[in-house]
């Protein structure tokens, strides 16, 4: 068994916090509960903030940083550029892994590219010439794989399918660059939610349960499943809800619960859930909104959440949800109902 692999997990909030949160999930799950850090739940309030990232680049054998659609173009309340303003965090974080001379991997979500050196301050003009690592929403688990064999410094196993992808992102001009070894990071989850975006989407929000138009749905008497991960699990709850007419379709949004059950912290965030079942088929969740102020979840502490989804059945009788990648079911409705027709 090699040495342990840490990793300093540098991200946008408002632009990739979903997608870097089930990235700090996986790479917890693979390379260890200690393996990665964020600042969002390592670093305590009042803090020296700049003292904090330097030993955390440190101790880090790379820097991941998670780039998104709106990394570059987030703007400050008065419309300046944020990554130009001497004090943005994801700048700091940046340019003093380049200064450290830190390995640094820009790792490319939701079909972002890497930015030209023009469209950057002077001190992150170097980050272009790092080769990236593409996260693919499509092929997510086998992209992963091969970023966390090459963090351990295995050779990368190209599948025949992620084979087409690499082709057809040559075709785009997307460059995947997996020749790191050696990584981890401190933490889990991380980052404020409001839309979420999960490593797979970035989702408009949910409106709340209490607008007009919802028809409630009769929960069953036991509306919960466990999810099981590492040091131990997390109890879903669907607390509320409701449907309402979307033109040809039905608009179903759950308010929902989760609680940390393990000694680390984890985030709560749209990818928890994957699906719906209504009328006997699956659907895809379309929105999503924390219901609290942050997404990381505390262990022994609980965060809310709305998920929503628009199905083509109408939804009535046996409703099921879809815990993450099918780790568990919650029975929305009761299961002695007859599943509804499509």
């Amino acid at each position: 068994m090699g040495r342990t692999v840490r990793v300093f997990l540098s991200y946008r909030r408002g632009d990739v916090g979903g997608y870097a949160g089930r990235l700090a999930d996986a790479l917890h799950q693979r390379l260890g509960p200690k393996s990665v850090f964020q600042d969002v739940v390592a670093i305590a309030p009042g803090q020296d903030y700049t003292a904090a990232i330097d030993r955390a680049l440190d101790e880090s054998d790379a820097v991941l940083a998670v780039i998104g659609p709106g990394w570059l173009r987030a703007s400050t309340p008065q419309g300046a550029p944020r990554l130009f303003e001497p004090d943005d965090y994801v700048r700091l974080e940046t340019a003093r892994a380049l200064q450290r001379d830190v390995r640094l991997v820009p790792i490319l979500v939701g079909g972002a590219s890497l930015p030209a050196a023009t469209d950057l301050p002077q001190d992150l003009q170097a980050l272009p010439q790092r080769q990236a690592v593409v996260l693919h929403d499509e092929t997510w688990h086998q992209d992963l794989d091969g970023l966390v064999r090459s963090l351990r410094g295995e050779p990368v196993v190209v599948t025949k399918r992620r084979r087409r992808w690499l082709l057809a992102a040559l075709a785009g001009v997307v460059v995947i660059g997996l020749g790191v070894a050696g990584w981890a990071v401190w933490g889990s989850g991380g980052g404020k939610g409001s839309s979420g975006g999960s490593g797979g989407q970035n989702l408009p929000r949910c409106e709340l349960l209490d607008a007009t138009g919802w028809t409630r749905i009769p929960l069953s008497n036991d509306p919960t499943g466990q999810e099981t991960v590492q040091g131990g699990s997390l109890a879903f709850t669907v607390k509320d809800a409701g449907w309402r007419p979307h033109g040809t379709t039905w608009q179903v949004t759950l308010e929902t619960s989760m609680e940390n059950k393990t000694g680390d912290y984890q985030y709560h965030a749209d990818y928890r859930y994957k699906s719906l079942i209504v009328g006997q088929r699956e659907f895809d969740r379309t929105c999503y909104a924390s219901i609290a102020d942050t997404e990381v979840v505390a262990p022994g502490t609980v965060s809310d959440a709305l998920i929503g989804f628009d199905v083509r059945c109408k939804p009535v009788g046996h409703i099921q949800l879809v815990i993450e990648d099918d780790k568990a079911r919650i029975n929305v409705t009761p299961n002695t109902l007859e599943s509804g027709k499509c």
